[in-house]
């Protein structure tokens, strides 16, 4: 059964929401703090508290020696002997050096260092608290809205999402609840700051991984992601088990996997797009849903030529070019898009400049300009055998 003093520790410890253990820890670090006031020769001590009572007892380390030369950090063989006859040289003895009334004493100095080390471990446990979850989707009331951002109430702490952290179009208000992205966690003096996001491409991919089943166990991996916060996001998904659909996975029956992320993210748009091992298929599908006839990649440089039909290039560049943005974030190459129906020099830049590409069945001359062929520095399947996208956004 425990005594009144450790069930007292307890509910401060419960109070706090922190572990007994620190609780009794910064007890310890304020007696310590209030001996040292009262004697500061021993600099090696330890603090024994007993958990019946709570009276505190003060022990000084000193290493046994045949003469002593420092009475403060040594102890003859003989006297340690008198205590406890198995000593030997060499070895730690503690002696009690608790001083008369020290009790009445500890507990007027060591007040105030016992909520500084509360403090310090209720901080402590906080930001441990939170780092776990770093990365992770949380919920939040909104507890204020101010000029620097718009800070959140996450429970045991509160973060802030700063502008860039806040969605273009979206209006935050006193005690609106929300999910948000944990994006940071660092110590600070008085205690952990954290940040969120709710623009953030990770915000995106946290809500399909809470939605499908398939990305958390593993079989669809989001090989990449390309947002623009509140108008539109590009997801390229792949999977690892053979003859699974990813995308088909992503959406879900009658699209209710991804409608469930639209709810969370109100008018912006999402399409989920096959990733492929081949640079020239999967640039051509990061520019969905425009119509791609070829695809020239330059691996080194990281460029795509990118020849489309008269009427796709339009929705191919897209609305001040973000389609084709979005498709160079999101495959990493920088994007050119090309009319495939210009002079015949324009597509030659199109030509397959591999000798390896006979092989796969691609012509080692100049494509017709209506159908020209794909081509790269390495080889690959033609386009018709390899394409595949999925294309779901909100309604405007």
């Amino acid at each position: 059964m425990r005594s009144d003093f450790m069930l007292a520790l307890q509910q401060l410890a419960d109070e706090k929401g922190i572990q007994i253990e620190a609780v009794v820890d910064a007890l310890r670090t304020a007696i310590t703090s209030a001996f040292e006031d009262y004697n500061s020769d021993y600099d090696d001590i330890d603090i024994e508290i007993d958990p019946e009572t709570g009276d505190s007892t003060v022990y000084a380390n000193k290493t046994v020696v045949d003469a002593v030369t420092d009475d403060i950090h040594q102890i003859s063989l003989a006297e340690a002997r008198s205590y406890d006859e198995t000593m030997e040289l060499g070895e730690i003895f503690q002696i009690d050096i608790t001083p008369p009334n020290f009790g009445r004493i500890a507990t007027q100095k060591a007040r105030q260092a016992m909520q500084q080390a509360l403090r310090d471990a209720e901080r402590l446990e906080i930001y441990t608290h939170f780092i776990e979850h770093q990365g992770q989707l949380l919920v939040g009331r909104v507890t204020r809205v101010e000029n620097r951002g718009v800070f959140v109430d996450l429970g045991r702490g509160e973060a802030i999402m700063l502008s860039a952290d806040q969605v273009p179009g979206e209006f935050y208000r006193s005690g609106q609840r929300m999910r948000v992205l944990l994006l940071d966690v660092a110590e600070g003096g008085r205690g952990a700051q954290l940040r969120v996001s709710r623009s953030h491409a990770d915000f995106v991919r946290r809500l399909f991984e809470r939605e499908v089943p398939e990305i958390q166990n593993g079989l669809v991996e989001i090989a990449a992601i390309a947002r623009d916060a509140g108008v539109r996001t590009k997801l390229a998904v792949r999977s690892r088990q053979e003859g699974l659909d990813p995308v088909g996975s992503a959406v879900g029956m009658r699209g209710t996997r991804i409608q469930n992320v639209l709810r969370e993210l109100g008018q912006e748009k999402v399409e989920i797009i096959l990733y492929d091992d081949e640079p020239r298929v999967y640039v051509a599908n990061a520019l969905s849903p425009a119509r791609v006839r070829n695809v020239h990649v330059d691996l080194s440089d990281r460029m795509a030529d990118v020849f489309v039909p008269t009427d796709m290039v339009s929705l191919a560049i897209g609305r001040e070019g973000q389609n084709a943005r979005l498709a160079a974030r999101l495959t990493a190459f920088k994007i050119t898009i090309r009319d495939s129906s210009e002079p015949a020099e324009a597509v030659d830049v199109a030509v397959p400049e591999s000798s390896d590409d006979k092989e796969s069945g691609l012509s080692d001359t100049p494509a017709p300009t209506d159908e020209p062929s794909l081509s790269s520095d390495t080889a690959s399947a033609p386009m018709a055998e390899r394409v595949g996208r999925g294309t779901v956004g909100s309604e405007n």
